[in-house]
């Protein structure tokens, strides 16, 4: 081998056994802070923050007659209110049970309910967060709690409704089988919504064997368990059942589609009055704006506008007036009604259970 070629081999052995650098060399100072600067931009480009002034709403009330109002509120305080509503079936237990699966890590920030059972099961299992709101200082003791867990917003009556005029016959009567006989009865599911409330108060005022005694005697009478108290209030306006339960509101709602003899009974000694009801979330991710929400819903002029627009709804400001007679003679009622919502959930555990069993019976 000659020299060129001895020098050639040893210029490729030493390329070979050249050391490669570390790849952790290529990253300089200069070049790790550019890549943490770059994985924090696109970060912050992918996360959507929280408007500032965002809210979110649990509403149970109907649509039609709450988006007026929420889209007023909106104008009045410049929140950007999100709402959730709740279907007719499930009304109001439907929200409390997503209430309830979110306990840990809470999405909503204000329960405003149609009813009034509920938020007092959601207060006893500390997921409400008192708050007094100023606005609430002219409403009456009985429809809000002293802690400010819960204040009402407008109130609804529980109503037996009929097709013709039967006067003469009570719940606590031989009336179910008289009925049956003139087209039937009807009720919402009493494990839902307002039903629920109906059961809870009667179970106070009646006790737990009378009230169960009375869907037994409904159940064996053949009565409809309907979607929802619309449902029932429209099949008694078109006389497709002779009798039914519901409440004022749905009972106003369907006059305009009663053909004839429409009535509703307002002097019935089992009269049920509903508060609806606002509570603010524990632990709401937005609080502040949670309070400046249930200072507004809790206004005089929100619960005026919810009277004026969702016939049927009553006033618990004396001084809010309602035009229809029937209304103004169930008014005077409600200022003699017993203040026992505080039994309710009590009387509710009792009975949920059996009344289930019943309901469920062939």
């Amino acid at each position: 081998m000659n020299h060129k070629d001895t020098k050639t081999q040893r210029k490729r052995e030493n390329k070979f056994n050249r050391r490669k650098p570390s790849p952790l060399r290529l990253f300089t100072p200069s070049s790790f802070f550019c890549v943490f600067v770059s994985l924090w931009f696109i970060s912050a480009c992918n996360k959507q923050e929280s408007p500032s002034n965002r809210v979110v709403l649990y509403c149970s009330v109907d649509d039609v007659y709450a988006k007026p109002i929420i889209k007023e509120l909106e104008k009045q305080t410049g929140l950007q209110i999100d709402v959730l509503y709740d279907t007719e079936a499930a009304k109001t237990a439907g929200l409390a049970n997503k209430i309830r699966a979110e306990k840990n890590r809470p999405q909503g920030d204000v329960f405003w309910s149609s009813a009034l059972l509920q938020t007092l099961l959601l207060n006893r299992e500390g997921l409400l967060q008192p708050y007094v709101s100023p606005s609430a200082k002219d409403i009456p003791a009985a429809f809000k709690a002293k802690d400010g867990s819960w204040t009402g917003l407008g109130v609804r009556a529980r109503v037996e409704i009929f097709s013709q005029p039967v006067w003469l016959f009570k719940l606590s009567d031989k009336f179910t089988q008289t009925m049956l006989t003139r087209g039937g009865i009807g009720i919402s599911n009493p494990q839902f919504g307002t039903g629920s409330d109906w059961v809870a108060a009667l179970g106070v005022r009646l006790g737990r064997r009378q009230t169960l005694n009375y869907f037994q005697k409904l159940k064996a009478s053949g009565v409809k368990i309907l979607p929802g108290n619309s449902v029932v209030a429209e099949k008694v306006a078109l006389k497709e059942l002779g009798y039914g339960v519901t409440d004022t509101d749905d009972y106003f709602a369907q006059r305009s589609k009663a053909r004839s003899g429409y009535f509703m009974l307002p002097n019935s000694k089992d009269l049920v009055f509903i508060p609806g009801s606002v509570a603010i979330l524990k632990n709401a991710p937005h609080q502040a704006n949670a309070q400046k929400l249930v200072d507004v819903l809790l206004k005089v002029e929100t619960e005026r506008q919810l009277v004026q627009t969702m016939i049927g709804v009553m006033p618990l400001r004396p001084g809010i007036k309602v035009k229809q007679p029937e209304l103004q003679a169930l008014m005077k009622q409600l200022k003699a009604a017993p203040n026992d919502t505080a039994k309710w959930p009590a009387a509710w555990d009792e009975i949920r259970e059996p009344l289930a069993e019943i309901l469920l019976k062939d």
